[in-house]
């Protein structure tokens, strides 16, 4: 029984400190949007929530942030503390089907590397966090921005996509 209680604990620990690791990292990746980016605060959404409608139900989602230019999701950003190849295809699905429109820009990021998605044209490129967009790169990029919905026959398998990563973001200590 001790050994059960002592895997328990070492479980809880293990996952407390994953936890501490990826607000540091979300620590990080808010501080290069504001200072060195140039984003305003007010476009730089922390934690925004969606409801996705599935088929036969609907739940609400998170991202860490989601970049506002105007009234229009420029870039949604996933941290996470490990692999970030594991979080890819989450992203790219996030952006294409949690708004009426496809986020032309996803990224995925440790707070030192980045996956860096153009959602639209479905290209990434792998490199540093401090090469994702500026404020005035995106806001010369929203210029032409028209928005795009996710194709019709893609969309309800883009939110079971979402919705089956949901599941495995839980974390079992708050």
């Amino acid at each position: 029984m001790e050994d059960r209680e002592k895997i328990i604990k070492e479980k809880i620990k293990s996952e407390e400190e994953d936890i501490l690791r990826l607000q540091g990292i979300k620590q990080i990746v808010w501080e290069i949007l504001i200072f060195d980016k140039k984003f305003k605060s007010s476009e730089v959404l922390v934690d925004p929530n969606f409801i996705i409608k599935l088929t036969e139900c609907e739940t609400n989602v998170s991202i860490d942030f989601l970049i506002k230019i105007g009234s229009d999701g420029f870039m949604v950003i996933k941290c996470s503390s490990s692999a970030i190849e594991s979080w890819e295809r989450y992203i790219m699905a996030f952006a294409r089907a949690v708004l009426d429109y496809q986020i032309p820009y996803a990224v995925v990021t440790d707070g030192k590397d980045a996956k860096i998605i153009n959602v639209l044209k479905r290209t990434s490129n792998y490199e540093s966090i401090n090469n994702i967009f500026s404020r005035e790169q995106a806001v010369e990029i929203m210029k032409t921005f028209q928005k795009i919905p996710c194709p019709a026959n893609r969309a309800e398998k883009e939110k079971r996509i979402i919705y089956a990563f949901e599941g495995i973001k839980c974390p079992t200590v708050k």
